[in-house]
Order: C-alpha cells, then sequence, then structure tokens
C-alpha cells in the first residue's frame, strides 16, 4: 500500500516540473556568509541566466512551484520527502562531489532544456552512414595523456577517428587528426561556470566552425552547449543515458543511450569506436604513473593546467572524493578497472578487437597493449 501511495504522490508531484516558476530560485540553508552567497549567486547567473536567489524555509520552499537549492542542509524536508518532490538540487560543492551534475540538471530545468533526441539521433546516423562512405577497417580513439602529443608523428587516416575533451586547445594536432567525431562529458571540467570549462568550450567552437567534426555529448548538457554554441547545431548530437546498461559495445544507431559509467572513455569513446567499427585501437591513455596528481597527466600542449586551480577551488568536494590524499588511485580503478574490464571481454567475446597502441599504467589498457603484439602482426588489422 505505501508503495502504491509514494507512486501516486511522484505522479502529482512531479507534474509540477511544467508548472515551476525558474525566475525565482528558493535556496535552503543553514548559514549563507555574503561570500558564499554571491558566489552561488554566480553561478546561478551562469547556469539559469536572469533567475533571483530566495532565502527560504524548508517548508516554505518544498510547497513551492520553485527549484530548490540546498546548500548546508542534508535535506529540505527529509529523504522520503525528497525523492517524491520534483527540482531538488544539493550544490554545496564543500560537501558534495556532484554539485556539478546538479547545477546542470538546474539549468535544463530552468532553459527549458529538453532536446530533442529523435533529431539527435537522425543527425548521428546520418554522419555514420556518411563517414562509412570511406570504408575504412578500424577506428582510433584518443585519450589525453601525455603520449597524445606524439600523436603528429603517425598517419591516422587509415581509420575514423574519435577523440575527446582538451585536444581541441592544440589547432595543429587538431588538424592532423582530423576527427570524425569528438566527445565530452564531464559537468566541471568542461559544463561548468569556471574558467577551465569556458576555455574548453571557446577552443572547441573554433575547432568546430573549422572542421567537419561533429561534437558528442550527455544530453544533460544541451542546454549550456546548445546556448554557447548554438551556430554548430548541425554538428551537435546530444545522447541521453540509460542507467541500466552496462555495454561498451551497442550500436549507438540501434540503441541511442549512454551506459552512465563515469568516465568519457567507456562513455563515449568505446561506444563510438565500436560503432564505428570491430577494430579499436587506443591511443593517449597513458594512465596515472605512480607520481602523478589528481586524476593523471595530460599531454601538456592539450590541456590547461593554469587553469586547473579554477575547477579546485569551485568543485572541493569533487576531487576529495574522486582523488582523496589517502587512496589517490580510487577513481582510476573505479572507471578503469574491472568493470571496464569485464566489458572489453563482454565485447571481444563478440569479435571486437582492442589495441592499446603504447604502454600504460591502466592494468585494464596494458593487457590490450601486450595482446596488440599479436594482433599488430595480423595485416588485416594493420
Amino acid at each position: 500500500m505505501r508503495k502504491k501511495i509514494t507512486s501516486v504522490i511522484k505522479k502529482l508531484v512531479r507534474m509540477e516540473r511544467y508548472f515551476l516558476n525558474t525566475r525565482n530560485i528558493k535556496i535552503v540553508v543553514e548559514h549563507l556568509g555574503d561570500e558564499e552567497k554571491a558566489d552561488i549567486s554566480r553561478r546561478l547567473a551562469f547556469y539559469c541566466p536572469g533567475s533571483a536567489l530566495i532565502m527560504a524555509s524548508p517548508v516554505r520552499a518544498y510547497f513551492s512551484r520553485s527549484p530548490v537549492l540546498i546548500f548546508g542542509v542534508p535535506y529540505a524536508l527529509g529523504p522520503f520527502a525528497d525523492k517524491v518532490r520534483y527540482g531538488i538540487f544539493d550544490v554545496d560543492y564543500r560537501k558534495n562531489p556532484l554539485d556539478g551534475w546538479n547545477w546542470s540538471g538546474l539549468s535544463g530545468l530552468c532553459m527549458n532544456g529538453k532536446p530533442d533526441i529523435v533529431h539527435s539521433h537522425q543527425i548521428f546516423c546520418e554522419r555514420i552512414e556518411e563517414i562509412q562512405k570511406e570504408n575504412l577497417s578500424k577506428c582510433y580513439i584518443f585519450g589525453t595523456g601525455p603520449t597524445l602529443g606524439k600523436a603528429k608523428d603517425h598517419d591516422w587516416s587509415d581509420g575514423y577517428r574519435v577523440v575527446c575533451n582538451t585536444i581541441v586547445k592544440n589547432q595543429k594536432l587538431w588538424n592532423h587528426i582530423d576527427p570524425h567525431f569528438i566527445a565530452a562529458g564531464d559537468a566541471i571540467y568542461h559544463f561548468g561556470h569556471t574558467d577551465h570549462a569556458k576555455q574548453f568550450r571557446r577552443d572547441l567552437a573554433e575547432r568546430l566552425s573549422e572542421s567537419e567534426t561533429f561534437f558528442m555529448y550527455p544530453d544533460l548538457y544541451d542546454p549550456i552547449v546548445h546556448r554557447e554554441l548554438e551556430s554548430y547545431s548541425d554538428k551537435l548530437i546530444p545522447i541521453p543515458f540509460n542507467f541500466q546498461k552496462k555495454r561498451i559495445h551497442e550500436d549507438l544507431r540501434k540503441d541511442f543511450f549512454l551506459s552512465g559509467m563515469g568516465n568519457v572513455l567507456p562513455l563515449l569513446l568505446l561506444p563510438l569506436g565500436c560503432t564505428l567499427s570491430k577494430n579499436i585501437f587506443l591511443w593517449g591513455f597513458d594512465g596515472r604513473a605512480p607520481d602523478d596528481k589528481l586524476f593523471w597527466s595530460n599531454s601538456p600542449a592539450e590541456c590547461y593546467p593554469e587553469l586547473i586551480g579554477t575547477l579546485k577551488e569551485a568543485h572541493p568536494a569533487f576531487f576529495d572524493h574522486f582523488v582523496p590524499r589517502e587512496d589517490p588511485f580510487k577513481y582510476v580503478r573505479s572507471v578503469h578497472g574491472d568493470i571496464l574490464d569485464e566489458c572489453m571481454v563482454a565485447a571481444e567475446r563478440e569479435g571486437f578487437h582492442f589495441v592499446m597502441m603504447h604502454p600504460s599504467w591502466t592494468p585494464t589498457l596494458k593487457k590490450r597493449e601486450l595482446a596488440a603484439r599479436v594482433i599488430l602482426e595480423n595485416s588485416s588489422l594493420n
């Protein structure tokens, strides 16, 4: 009976999303200093331009017709109440490692940002059909590890090319690789309000303006992407999540969903690669060396080290949670460990080949590095 009542309440309350007053954003806090209030107001101005921040009690906020921000308190009314009330976002960057994702969710609500996934799917399928006329036998996917810089010494024209993230900084290398797709998927590194994320999008806009590359990203960020990259709307491909999905080798033309695995490699790069070919060659995935800082090292010419501080300052809980001092390899294990290995093994059972083209610190990829010595001898793949 309780489940039935909960279901009815959810349906009734979630209808409120269509009537939310997104010009007045309620915030529930224990205490908010002037500096913190100014910071949250700046973030709100980016994610929901034109909205006002209004202090409110938990009860008043909960029963309002406005989105609700929580800062410094665990819940507005309680765990059960929050689950059935649409539009509550925990944006406490001091405690919540996913505050950036919550801000992105609020952005979609404020901008009425529901992308046309049917149209996006059509753009994607047409793009795949177009480039497969090149009839290439393999697909190269590129990370941003230190080895990425050496990509300039190779000819990649015998395969499809999928790149990611901050490679957009290096125009010369971008033109050398000439990618068919670029993918990005991180709320704070690529779609947030910091100088790092803004510089990424500025460089991305320049690369899209001078190439035939298409940009693929989770639909959660579509309001921000379309607001800033509207001039390239014919190259933008938002794709929705299906958190029940656990495979990296589904043909995205038939199953147009992301798995929700927490890194661009299993989230976007491998699914794109597996859609294009059964022979996937990886470059720029160096992994985390024992003396690396934060997540891992990146190729200096294809990243923004001078702007990383803006991310750490704006989202301290994110870094404390995913790369804690006592366990700096936590994130690597979670996204490139056993789960990724199991996904790659499942794909290999169905005829996919993964070749790590240079040494990597990541055990899951190092296995494929050793296997590559045998696979590369096969002239049908080389």
